[in-house]
This record gives C-alpha cells, sequence and structure tokens, in this order.
C-alpha cells in the first residue's frame, strides 16, 4: 500500500489537532507541520467536508476536531483522503486475464489482506497517537502494532 503526501499530511494534521485540543490556525499548522498554508487549507477542505475537523473563521479562527479524537481512526483519513486501500482493478475484474497474478488464489489473498489492514486501521484512533509521545517513539509505535495483532489473533 502506498500512501500518497497529501495523506500524511492529513493524518499529521489530525494528529497535531488532537494533541492540541484547540482552534489551531493555519499559520500555525504551516509552520509547525512545515506544510505551505496552501497545502494546509486544501487538506482541510476535505478533512472538513467529512466532518473531521471544523473550521472557524474570524480573529481567532482556524482549525479544530469535529468530534472526540477517540472516534476518529486512520482508516478514516486514509479512507477520506485515498478512497480506501484498493485490490488493484486487473485482479478484481478481468476474468480473462492471462497474467500470473490473476489467480483466484491471489484474489483470495489480497481481499483477505485488505480486510485485515482496514480492520487494523480502524482501530487505531487519533486519541491513541495522541497519547504517544510527540515524535511516536518506533517503540510505542511496535508496541501498538503488537498488541493489534495479538488482538487480532485472538477473534479469529
Amino acid at each position: 500500500m502506498k500512501i500518497n503526501v497529501s495523506t500524511c499530511y492529513a493524518i499529521q494534521m489530525t494528529l497535531y489537532l488532537a494533541r492540541n485540543i484547540r482552534t489551531v490556525s493555519s499559520t500555525e499548522l504551516s509552520e509547525q507541520l512545515m506544510i505551505s498554508q496552501r497545502y494546509i487549507i486544501q487538506i482541510a477542505a476535505k478533512l472538513r467536508d467529512n466532518s473531521i475537523i471544523k473550521a472557524h473563521a474570524g480573529t481567532g479562527g482556524g482549525f479544530s476536531l469535529a468530534k472526540e479524537s477517540s472516534t476518529i481512526s486512520v482508516y478514516d483519513v486514509i479512507r477520506i483522503m485515498e478512497g480506501g486501500v484498493c485490490i488493484p482493478e486487473c485482479v478484481q475484474h478481468t476474468p480473462r486475464c492471462e497474467m500470473p497474478c490473476r489467480s483466484s488464489n491471489l484474489l483470495d489473498t489480497l481481499t483477505v489482506m485488505k480486510e485485515y489492514l482496514d480492520t487494523y486501521l480502524k482501530t487505531i484512533t487519533f486519541d491513541m497517537l495522541a497519547d504517544m509521545g510527540i515524535k511516536g517513539q518506533l517503540s510505542e509505535i511496535i508496541w501498538l502494532v503488537e498488541s493489534h495483532i495479538s488482538t487480532m489473533k485472538q477473534i479469529s
């Protein structure tokens, strides 16, 4: 899975707002995240249109989360920005394709992988990420991944 830079910025913006529980100006977001203010506003429009953030006009305006960070998952932001995690169309829809990747076993495998990834990304909420160290220490991220894998094994 390849995530485009706009999606990475959207995740960073959402995380910054989750850590700073207040209205944050586009100037502050731009400076703190090192993203152009114009790009911040474009990404914010998508997040606002999908009820992840709110825009506040006027003096002291800016952006804030539209709901509790515990109800916003990484999956939500990826879905908004990317349309979700996708299986290549040639594998999904071309029954007579003669490419080696077309076997039904591959489609079944990719489908399971996509469902697992979707489920996993839905469990990572921005309150969890906000509770990690400011830089998201590698050990904390590894712990998060391992705890989710353990939970998924128990569910299976």
